[in-house]
């Protein structure tokens, strides 16, 4: 059987264990095209429109899928950490592919809640295994070795932060990977980043360790697993004083990330006093724009090094000496 995986939204996640996975049960594994004009634009037509950008990309992927595959991989995740849910619209995504695309399209999906109970998740993917299992293998062996090549894959991208030198140059990229790694919406930042010499830092490359270390710091507990990523990592790579600044990507309507990133920057208004600029895109987003911001923002950085600024002027009187001609100052 040919199982289409769609290249969006918890793609970015968990693409290694579901490639994994579903090639260890005897089935191939069908990944979407790179996203690209035409599948957004395919997806924002048929698309509810006050959905965000990454939602309209999904079902532009799914359509992309329709043909090529005998069923479309859209799994319901509901809580992937105890006592924490995932955003609204990845809950209610599966209903909105079902009413929102027209034609026939064959659909496998699971249920993942582990709201109450962390081993939900492996004993759903045990479920779903023994149903598609045609040629009857050992399906905890599969998933067990399926979880761990996802380790070794997370494990390699926490290696790149681990192992980063504090004087080597560093940018702190945070947003949610399907953001972070789509370089069709963000307008290939990452390569513009690395371009100019800087090693770009994603959330996913902090340890969970730090993650939640920075996040226990709050009066609240966060209840949106990607969320506390996201704010996690960018104060894990600010208390580090590895990056030279944050940069938080974020899609228009995203009420997560309107929250985290204003969170973000104002804990390091206070308290860290790095660079820091945000980008929002959506569906009309040009390069020219992006790249103004981003000119911009290294240009901060690298006049900060240059003059040795490390504390923002914005917000700072203009006073006078007492001495000086026109009187006592303002």
């Amino acid at each position: 059987m040919r199982i289409g995986i769609p290249r969006g939204l918890l793609y970015y996640d968990y693409a290694p264990f579901w490639k994994a996975y579903f090639e260890g049960l005897g089935h191939e594994v069908v990944v979407s095209r790179p996203t690209s004009k035409k599948i957004l634009d395919q997806g924002t037509f048929v698309c509810v429109d006050d959905a965000c950008v990454p939602v309209k990309i999904f079902h532009g992927h799914v359509m992309d899928l329709m043909g090529r595959c005998d069923v479309i991989f859209i799994p319901r995740l509901v809580s992937v950490c105890r006592d924490e849910y995932t955003c609204p619209k990845i809950i209610g995504i599966l209903e909105m592919i079902k009413n929102s695309i027209p034609g026939d399209m064959d659909i496998l999906t699971i249920a993942i809640n582990n709201h109450k109970d962390m081993d939900m998740e492996r004993k759903s993917y045990i479920n779903l295994a023994k149903k598609i299992n045609e040629k009857k293998l050992d399906v905890y062996r599969i998933v067990d070795n399926a979880y761990a090549i996802q380790k070794h894959t997370d494990e390699e991208t926490i290696r790149k932060w681990t192992s980063l030198d504090g004087n080597k140059k560093a940018i702190g990229l945070i947003g949610h990977p399907y953001i972070t790694q789509d370089s069709y919406i963000n307008m290939n930042i990452m390569r513009t980043l690395e371009g100019e010499g800087y090693t770009v830092i994603l959330p996913e490359n902090i340890t969970e360790k730090e993650i939640w270390h920075e996040c226990d710091k709050l009066p609240k507990k966060l209840f949106w697993s990607h969320g506390r990523r996201i704010l996690g990592g960018g104060l894990a790579m600010a208390e580090s004083r590895k990056v030279s600044g944050i940069l938080f990507i974020s899609s228009f309507g995203c009420g997560i990330d309107a929250f985290m990133g204003e969170l973000l920057e104002r804990m390091n208004h206070n308290q860290y006093k790095l660079p820091y600029t945000s980008i929002i895109v959506d569906e009309q987003t040009g390069q020219a724009g992006v790249n103004t911001r981003l000119e911009a923002f290294l240009d901060m950085i690298e006049w900060r090094k240059k003059d040795e600024i490390d504390i923002s002027k914005h917000g700072e009187g203009i006073h006078i000496s007492q001495g000086a001609v026109g009187g006592s100052g303002y």
